[in-house]
């Protein structure tokens, strides 16, 4: 781990990193490479003309520095954002730019920025084993700047394309594409733009920020796996198809019958009224349909990869199929709970994934709380899917408890690459997914009932 002194400076390097970068063309910065070279060559003129090199590079840096001063642009940059991307997945995104200025604008770049979250040494400690790649080259492991650039970019959120404008006369309007994509799922926040031209010279660049804030969700990463069979048995639900939505606890319709006292008057149907001048009244009854519940485990703070292999797992069973009569239970382990309707289009379906971006690790690890919102619900439930981040007596319980019950269960245990131990009896069909290779594992797994 680098020293806490040379850790601040590691900012100070980024920032000056991505100045030169920005500020300099690629000619720009080789002639910053000869004037540098020339100048030590050329330390003895008496000995040497390399400072005459020297000088004349000087000369056409500092002229292309003074003629980028002179732009200002006005430029008008609007986003068009998707509704969500997902992490891993390469999306896209529009800018529409308006030129405002009274002549063309030719031959700018635009560099999209997002806001880059402070990173502490402490936090660099607790991220260091999210990234792949071994421990790095011999720098790397000394210094620590590689492994630190490359934390930098995955808490900023995302890889955003430079793109070149076409040119945009005066009062026209040009719309451009932009490739992004998402290093890890969660709000990806948007800060300003970054418009640049180089000089006549093409060695320096005219800069100009433009502050234009926005935020994206980054839905989770998901990977493919076999079709889940869930365990169907039916079982009556209050409220009927309207629990699923969350909306309410009316019924679903079945028939008209004549009012009687002490229906309410919200069930009268005004049309059948309005033609046979009788009080006609909706007849509700309550629906029977499958329910299961999916349980995510957040406990595994201490252990980042992990967690986040524990949620895309989760967000990989959520995006599996499933009946058009049946309920998917969304419990996040000693958070919350987001009940949803699956079958019937996607919205739910992207609620729930939404929901799962945003999770974040528990630091408890009692998971009480669930096994008692399960005992209160195991007389509507047809099966339950557990997705767990590290196993032990607590869980073991629960699961006995379940099956014990009668229900039928599928239990995902999520294992660093480290833990070979057998975390259950095979009796309990713990089905076991290494960090490492996540995808593999659960393109194999039995998911029978």
């Amino acid at each position: 781990m680098p020293p806490r002194a040379l850790f601040r400076l590691f900012p100070l390097a980024a920032r000056a990193s991505r100045a030169l970068e920005q500020r300099f063309t690629l000619t720009g910065r080789l002639l910053m490479g000869v004037l540098l070279s020339a100048a030590i060559l050329g330390i003895d003129i008496g000995q040497t003309l390399a400072y005459q090199l020297a000088v004349l590079a000087f000369s056409l840096l500092v002229a292309s520095f003074v003629l980028t001063l002179r732009w200002r642009p006005r430029l008008d940059v609007r986003r068009i954002l998707p509704n969500m991307v997902t992490h891993g997945v390469a999306s896209h995104y529009w800018l529409e730019i308006t030129n405002r200025g009274p002549r063309t604008e030719s031959d700018v770049l635009v560099q999209d920025t997002l806001v880059q979250p402070p990173l502490s040494l402490a936090r660099f400690k607790t991220l260091r084993d999210m990234h792949s790649g071994g421990d790095g080259n011999w720098f790397d492991r000394a210094v620590g700047f590689p492994r630190w650039v490359a934390m930098r970019r995955r808490e900023r959120g995302a890889e955003i394309v430079a793109v070149t404008l076409p040119p945009i006369p005066a009062g026209a309007t040009a719309r451009v594409r932009v490739e992004l994509s998402a290093q890890r799922r969660g709000w990806l926040r948007f800060a300003s733009l970054c418009l640049m031209r180089p000089d006549p010279l093409g060695l320096c660049r005219a800069r100009h920020h433009v502050a234009l804030a926005d935020k994206l969700l980054a839905l989770p990463r998901r990977h493919a796996m076999p079709d889940i069979q869930l365990a169907s048995r039916r079982h009556y639900q209050p409220g009927g198809l309207s629990l699923a939505h969350a909306v309410g606890d009316s019924q679903e319709f079945a028939a008209l019958r004549a009012y009687q006292a002490g229906d309410p008057r919200r069930h009268i149907h005004w049309r059948s009224f309005a033609k046979t001048g009788e009080l006609i009244v909706k007849q509700y009854q309550d629906e029977y349909f499958d329910r299961h519940a999916l349980i995510v485990d957040t406990r595994s703070a201490a252990a980042p990869a992990r967690f986040e292999a524990v949620i895309e797992v989760a967000a990989s069973v959520l995006s599996k199929h499933r009946a058009q009569d049946s309920i998917l239970d969304l419990v996040i382990a000693g958070t919350d709970v987001l009940e949803l309707h699956g079958g019937r289009g996607r919205g739910d379906n992207l609620r729930a994934l939404a929901y799962l971006a945003e999770t974040v690790g528990a630091e408890s690890d009692d998971i009480a709380g669930v096994a008692a919102l399960l005992r209160a619900r195991m007389g509507q439930l047809a099966s339950i899917i557990l997705v767990f981040g590290h196993f032990d007596a607590q869980r073991r319980a629960l699961l006995d408890e379940l099956r014990a019950h009668g229900l039928a269960t599928l239990c995902l245990l999520v294992v660093g690459g480290q833990d070979d131990a057998e975390p259950a009896p095979s009796s309990l069909a713990v089905q076991r997914l290494r960090t490492e290779q996540l995808a593999a594992d659960l393109a194999q797994i039995r998911t029978g009932s």
